[in-house]
């Protein structure tokens, strides 16, 4: 690792926080002849408690003076503990460290971490994890945001993590990006919870997977442009289709809740064409111009709405 701030032939790294992530990097960084690596954590898990013991490693219970040893600080703790530990890191840390973000906290919180960070003269970076570390481990893609810092990316690139950094970015906009994508991973793997037991009850699982292979015929972003381009426009029709899906499914015995929701989405785009019209053209640029629209109307009707009279 050639990074100018890092002179020393063994880079020392701490990692805040023993969950999941934070123990897969300490495993993954062990032993390794060019990492020197603690643990920090006030509540470690039986997990890690047991691997430390057999390697060896203490985990030091609190972030205190024992952290200016260290260059490179991986945060891994549950995004809503990131202020307190940016706080205590801005104390502790010493000028010219790096702490590397890899929290789910919010955009503003990471942004507030850095603030405090810079204040102290500390660099900081924030990365998006955006995938399974339980099924890649510290090969999970990540999102890198903030300014480009050698010896983060050649510790990246040293374990095999694909990285994707973000152009003229700051902290929090990695995160930001993250949370976007899990709006739509994370509402697939919801309707997936509806479809596939109801598919399997009725015996025709292996024709579902079967007919869901037309969407491996395109990129994943032609087709979600696809579908908001085509949506105002068929919404009507798409929100009986989805009515059918939700009673299909109750038929079964698998509640429909999810779908439900996804009906009345539909039935809101028809109610609000009814409104404000269709989009000026057939394409996602027009839809999500027409939907910025829809936002600003109800947006404005939820504030007159509460306005109090004098």
């Amino acid at each position: 690792m050639t990074d100018t701030a890092t002179k020393e032939s063994v880079l020392k790294i701490t990692i805040i926080g023993s969950g999941q992530v934070g123990l897969t990097w300490a495993q993954a960084l062990t032993g390794s002849e060019t990492c020197d690596v603690s643990l920090s954590d006030p509540y470690p898990p039986a997990a890690a408690t047991q691997w430390a013991m057999e390697v060896g490693l203490s985990i030091h219970p609190n972030i205190s003076e024992w952290i200016t040893s260290y260059h490179l600080i991986l945060v891994c703790v549950p995004g809503s503990v990131l202020p307190g530990v940016a706080r205590s890191l801005a104390q502790h840390a010493k000028p010219g460290s790096i702490i590397v973000d890899m929290t789910t906290a919010a955009a503003q919180a990471k942004r507030d971490g850095a603030s405090l960070a810079t204040a102290a003269g500390i660099e900081y970076v924030d990365i998006a994890i955006t995938g399974a570390v339980a099924l890649s481990g510290v090969r999970t893609p990540l999102l890198y945001g903030g300014a480009r810092l050698g010896v983060v990316e050649e510790l990246f690139a040293a374990v095999g993590a694909p990285v994707r950094v973000l152009p003229d970015s700051q902290p929090g906009d990695a995160v930001t990006v993250k949370l976007l994508r899990s709006v739509i991973m994370k509402g697939l793997e919801a309707l997936a919870l509806e479809a596939l037991p109801a598919a399997r009850a009725y015996g025709v699982l292996d024709q579902l997977y079967a007919v869901l292979s037309d969407v491996d015929q395109a990129p994943f972003a032609d087709l979600l442009n696809s579908m908001v381009a085509t949506h105002p426009a068929h919404a009507a029709r798409r929100h009986a289709e989805v009515l059918e899906a939700a009673a299909q499914l109750d038929a079964v015995g698998h509640p429909s809740e999810l779908t439900q929701r996804v009906a009345e989405k539909y039935a809101s785009t028809v109610e609000n064409t009814r409104l404000l019209g269709a989009p000026s053209g057939p394409t996602a640029e027009a839809s999500l111009n027409w939907l910025d629209r829809v936002a600003k109307h109800h947006s404005s009707q939820n504030l007159t709405e509460t306005e109090v009279p004098a």
